[in-house]
This record gives structure tokens, C-alpha cells and sequence, in this order.
């Protein structure tokens, strides 16, 4: 297999992962992505870390553009405010980890050099708190507990790194001195340091020059940013200090100087957001699919060749690893917190053991290992100085992907008991009924306003184009509290309604036959899908894609006439539904009244584009017509959804909160406006 195809079915492993979070939103994405490399690992034969055998190359394609992302996210308030146990935590527990680590280990297994038993120590080091991000609402943190994972985050991944390379350099050539190993550690540490500050000043000022120029674009600006980690790890490494500092010193440089806030500026700012969203997730992604893929390369060799009490021994290792990993960092934190609680005495917490030890539990398990902690250890070179193989190099990758996953599965699975979610439904609901008003409001200012708009076909057909875009947000908002199941219910039986209409149309003569079955057909195969698709989503989708079905064979007829029937057809048939709705009203539920509401919407979105499609000869230029003049309405009633959540806000209906959440709605939605 070649790197391309390896490379395409990392791509289609991370486009099926994304799929599977959504349908296992209790599973965090990570351990979507390692199952999913495992079941493709025992259908292939080729190692895919084959693409990476250089070890530098493995460090600045991934570890550098993730610590970059991670120093440009840093709070700097609470970096500042936590530095002490932040500095703790991503130094001195990086070390003890990599001492009791490899010690232990190499007393468990003498086969395993000490050096590279220290190097395993010290992969393991660095902590994957986005790991536990991907839980979502699932996991409720404390204020100080997310500063303090993402500050060790961000800082434990250098500290790692470098002690990570001292030990492997002790392996590799057989020869320790800690003299030498101090000195090169602080030239590595302060050098490191000093060239991502000189980088990152070099870059901003040339950015800075080419802004005053006027010659930055977004484009441009989002490329400095995505070459700015590879340029400052290599300059780092070509001078011999630390690459992985000086990517996070460059980081935080730009964190700390973001600069004036212009229009201009915002408009780089959310292009490089989208940027480096993408970047992280296939980065991330494709380091734990690699680790699914090399799972069943790394046990099968060991389950043919030994046996099973040998097997048996492997994962004894990687428990054993695993509880000292999660020990040392419980009882680092544990020493932590009571530090912390004793200056506080005054908050009567400092002697609630139980609340202690449950508070440090979760900053314990919050902070599993990931896609750094492989990064490091797929760098370990395959030959020593001496020419021979690396030492144990396969087990010490086994026992690290062993840690991996049961620390993922403990956060996946613990920490939500520990730290769960707050009931947040009356807020939702508060929030969804703040919305549907807000919409309901934004809709009656279109219709009012077509009035003052004129009366001629273009502008009513733009109002309704216009009206319509609202209404489905507005259905939307509302199919929330309908449940799937009588969303369908209520769909299938206003198709039934309509399928007798049709052959009642038929049999009275109103509709040509031909005409008529065509139609027909389609109902009946929009019907077969509920039926197939029963309780599992409202199907929106699946009858916005019928309805477009619809309209393009309307518009793609080459007799007009017989156009125009199908498209009087259509008209009658969604008019009937809509009078159905009406008249079941009284025997419906408060939930199916809700759906029959939502529905009806719909039905009446696809009467107004019947109306578009049957517009006379000059349909194209009628159309790009409408639609220009539907973008100023659309345009002008964000401004006017805009104002109306400031008057639920002033009149307390609407938490801050939540006119944020709502206004950063309107926001992305002119951004799209402007984008059409």
C-alpha cells in the first residue's frame, strides 16, 4: 500500500468517525477513531507509520501545529493566576512520572533497559485534556480545574518532549551524565524559549508591514499563521535548543500581543478559527486512527510467538504502567488541592476529604494521555548509535497505546459520574421559547413589511422566498420539542391524505393520468422512506430533498404545458395537506398539534416555491431577480431579529447568556448572507 492510500483511508477513517460521535455521543470521539483504526489495522497489512519513519518529521507535522493551536487558546488571566501549580503539574509531575515509571518498569521487566523504560516514563507524561472536551455536555469542570488541564496541557507536552529525548539519547548510545544533561537541558529550555520570542517577533512584524502596505488577506494571514509552528520548530532545532519550546513561546507571544481589534482584523480572525479547527481535527484524528491501526500489527506478533501466559505477562505491564500513571498524578494532585483548600480554610472545605478527594479524582482522570504521548513514541528510532535494533522498541510502543486507551476509557466513563453535566432543560427550554418568539417576531416584520415593499410579483415572491428562510428556522426550533416518532407519524399520515387526493384528482378529471401517476410515484417514495426510516429522525431532510425533486422536474419539463400541470398538481396537493393539518386539529395532541404546526410550515414553503417555479419564459433572469431582492429582505430582517433579542434581553425574558448564544447566531447567519 502506498503512502497516498494510506493517507486517503486516514481521511475516510476520520469522515466515518465524525459520523459515528454523532450516533455515540456518550463515546468520545477518540475512542470512535481507535476503534475504527483497529477494525481497518486487521484488514490491512501495512504498517501505516511506514509514511513517518523520520522522527522529526512525525514531531513537526504533529506535535508542533498542536501545541501552536493549544498556546494560541491560552487564557492568559488564569495561565498567569495558576502558573504555580500549572508549573508543578507540567514540570515536577512530568519527571516523578518518568522516574517511578521507568524504574518500576525495568524492575518489572529487567529485559527493558532503564533509559528506555525513563523514555516510556516520560511519553506519558504529556496529558490530552481535549480528550475530554470532546465529552461535552456530559462533564461539568470547575473554573480551576480547566485552568489547570489546560495550562499543564499546554506546558507538559514541551517538558515531556525534552526529557523524553534525553532518555532516549541515553539508549541509544549506551552514556548518561547529568552535568551534560542539565546543561543541555537549560540551553535546550531558555534557547528554545528566546528563538520562538524571536520567531514570533520576526513574523508579527513582517505581518505587521505587509498590513500597513495593504497587501494581507485573509488568505494570507491564515498561511503565516500554519507556517509559522514548522518555520519556529525547525529554526528552533537547526540551532540546536528545543523545537517544541519554541513553538509555544512563539504561541504565547501572539496570545499575549493579539494586536487592535479592526473589522479587518475580525474577518482574519474567524478565517483562521476555521483553519486551525480542521487542522486540530485531522492532527488529532489521525493520531489516534494510526494508534487503532498499529493495535492489531503490535498484538498479533506477540500472540503468534508466545504464549499465553506471555501475553497475559504484556498486559500485566501495561496495567501495571497505567496504574502508576494514574497514581503518582492522584496523589500529585491530591497534595495540590489540600495546599490549595488550607489557604482557603475560611470556604470550610479544607477538611471535606470526600469533596477532596472526589475534586482531585476528576483533574486526575480529566487528564488521560493521547495523541501527543504516540506522537513521542513513534519518534523512537529504530537503531541505537551502535547500529543495532532500539531496545524493547515494540513493547514500549504496545505498553504506551495500552495506557492510552484504558485512560481514555476511564475519562470517557468515569468522569461523567464524577463530574456530571447540570440539569440544564428549563434553560434550553427558556432559550428555544426565546428563539421561537424571537422568529415568530422577525416573521410577522417581513409580512408587514411587503406592504411597504410594493405589490408587484418579484417583491411578493421575495417576501415569501424571504418569510419562508424564517419559518424553517422557526420549525426547526420548534421540531425540538416534537419527538421523531410522531413527527413521522403525523408526515406519513398527511401523505396518505395526499396520495387519495391525487386519485381522487384523477378520477374527476382535473389531472392528466400521466401527470398524475408520475407524481404518484414520487409520494409513494417519500412514503417507502418513513416507513424504512420509522422513529429514527423527523426526516426534514428527506422531505426538503423530495420537495426539490419536485420543483426540478418542474422546471426541467420541456413541454411547458405539462409543466404547468404537474406544477398545478403540486400546488393543489400541498394546499389539501395544509387544510388537512387544519382539520385535525381538534383530535390532535399538544405534541402532534405542535408537529401538524411544523408540518403545515412546511407544506406552505412548498406552495411559495410552486409559485417561483411557474414564473413565464424568462424563468432564469425571474429567479436571479427574486433572489437578489430576498437577500436585501433577509439582510434587513437580521437587523431586525438582531434588535428584538436586545428588547427580550432589557426585558429579562432572555438571560445574557443566552442573548449571546442568540446573537452569535444572527451573526454566522449575515456572514452566510454575505457569502451567497
Amino acid at each position: 500500500m502506498s503512502s497516498f492510500e494510506i493517507i486517503l483511508l486516514l481521511l475516510g477513517c476520520l469522515l466515518a468517525s465524525s459520523a459515528f460521535a454523532q450516533v455515540l455521543p456518550r463515546v468520545s470521539l477518540p475512542l470512535v477513531q481507535i476503534a475504527l483504526g483497529a477494525t481497518v489495522g486487521c484488514l490491512i497489512t501495512t504498517d501505516p507509520t511506514q509514511i513517518f519513519r523520520d522522527p522529526e518529521l512525525f514531531l513537526v507535522l504533529f506535535i508542533a501545529p498542536l501545541l501552536f493551536e493549544e498556546s494560541r487558546h491560552a487564557d492568559k488571566a488564569e495561565l498567569l493566576r495558576a502558573w504555580a501549580p500549572v508549573a508543578s503539574l507540567a514540570i515536577g509531575l512530568v519527571i516523578v512520572t518518568a522516574l517511578v515509571v521507568g524504574a518500576t518498569l525495568h524492575l518489572a521487566d529487567p529485559a527493558i533497559p532503564l533509559a528506555a523504560a525513563f523514555a516510556l516514563g516520560a511519553a506519558l507524561g504529556p496529558t490530552d485534556a481535549a480528550a475530554v472536551a470532546a465529552l461535552g455536555a456530559d462533564v461539568t469542570l470547575t473554573k480551576r480545574q480547566k485552568s489547570l488541564l489546560s495550562g499543564e496541557a499546554l506546558f507538559n507536552d514541551a517538558s515531556g518532549v525534552v526529557c523524553f529525548e534525553f532518555a532516549v539519547a541515553a539508549a541509544a548510545t549506551g552514556s548518561f551524565s547529568l552535568a551534560r544533561a542539565s546543561a543541555t537541558f537549560l540551553a535546550d529550555f531558555f534557547g528554545g524559549i528566546a528563538v520562538g520570542l524571536a520567531c514570533a517577533l520576526v513574523i508579527t512584524l513582517l505581518v505587521g508591514r505587509i498590513r500597513a502596505l495593504g497587501l494581507e488577506t485573509p488568505t494570507e494571514h491564515v498561511l503565516f499563521e500554519v507556517c509559522t509552528p514548522f518555520v519556529t520548530f525547525l529554526a528552533a532545532e537547526a540551532l540546536h535548543t528545543s523545537g517544541i519550546l519554541a513553538v509555544v513561546a512563539a504561541g504565547l507571544l501572539m496570545r499575549f500581543n493579539p494586536g487592535r481589534l479592526t473589522a479587518e482584523s475580525s474577518r482574519h480572525a474567524l478565517a483562521s478559527e476555521s483553519v486551525w479547527e480542521l487542522l486540530t481535527f485531522i492532527i488529532n484524528g489521525t493520531v489516534f486512527v494510526l494508534l487503532g491501526m498499529k493495535l492489531p500489527s503490535t498484538i498479533a506478533p506477540t500472540l503468534r510467538a508466545a504464549q499465553g501466559t506471555d501475553f497475559a505477562r504484556l498486559c500485566g505491564l501495561v496495567l501495571l504502567v497505567c496504574v502508576l500513571v494514574v497514581g503518582v498524578r492522584l496523589l500529585w494532585v491530591l497534595a495540590l488541592e489540600r495546599i490549595h483548600r488550607a489557604r482557603h480554610a475560611h470556604d470550610g472545605q479544607a477538611h471535606n476529604w470526600q469533596r477532596l478527594l472526589r475534586s482531585a479524582l476528576v483533574t486526575t482522570l480529566s487528564g488521560p494521555k493521547g495523541a501527543v504521548t504516540l506522537s513521542i513514541m513513534l519518534t523512537l528510532p529504530y537503531l541505537t548509535a551502535e547500529g543495532t535494533a532500539f531496545p524493547q522498541r515494540s513493547l514500549l510502543i504496545f505498553v504506551a497505546s495500552g495506557v492510552i486507551v484504558l485512560t481514555l476509557v476511564l475519562a470517557n466513563f468515569l468522569v461523567p459520574l464524577l463530574a456530571p453535566a447540570p440539569d440544564t432543560s428549563e434553560a434550553e427550554a427558556a432559550l428555544t421559547r426565546a428563539r421561537a418568539e424571537v422568529l415568530r417576531r422577525t416573521i410577522a416584520h417581513i409580512e408587514q413589511g411587503e406592504a411597504s415593499h410594493g405589490t408587484s410579483r418579484e417583491t411578493a415572491a421575495a417576501t415569501r422566498l424571504a418569510a419562508r428562510s424564517f419559518r424553517e428556522r422557526l420549525d426547526a426550533t420548534l421540531e425540538r420539542e416534537a419527538s421523531p416518532a410522531t413527527m413521522i407519524e403525523l408526515r406519513l399520515r398527511v401523505i396518505e391524505a395526499q396520495i387519495a387526493f391525487v386519485h381522487e384528482q384523477i378520477d374527476a378529471g382535473s389531472a392528466d393520468r400521466n401527470v398524475a401517476e408520475r407524481y404518484l410515484e414520487a409520494l409513494e417514495g417519500l412514503q417507502s422512506t418513513y416507513e424504512l426510516h420509522r422513529g429514527v429522525s423527523g426526516g426534514r431532510g428527506r422531505r426538503r430533498a423530495h420537495a426539490a425533486r419536485l420543483v426540478r422536474a418542474m422546471a426541467s419539463r420541456a413541454d411547458d404545458a405539462e409543466r404547468e400541470q404537474l406544477a398545478s398538481l403540486h400546488a393543489a396537493t400541498e394546499r389539501h395537506a395544509i387544510d388537512q393539518l387544519r382539520a385535525w386539529a381538534t383530535e390532535l395532541s399538544d405534541e402532534q398539534q405542535l408537529a401538524a404546526r411544523i408540518i403545515a410550515g412546511e407544506h406552505r414553503a412548498q406552495l411559495a416555491a410552486t409559485a417561483n417555479v411557474r414564473s413565464g419564459s424568462s424563468r432564469a433572469e425571474w429567479r436571479a431577480r427574486v433572489q437578489a431582492q430576498c437577500r436585501e429582505i433577509e439582510a434587513e430582517a437580521l437587523a431586525f431579529e438582531l434588535e428584538q433579542i436586545r428588547e427580550l434581553h432589557e426585558a429579562g425574558e432572555l438571560s445574557r447568556v443566552g442573548a449571546r448564544e442568540l446573537r452569535e447566531e444572527v451573526y454566522l447567519l449575515q456572514m452566510g448572507l454575505d457569502a451567497r
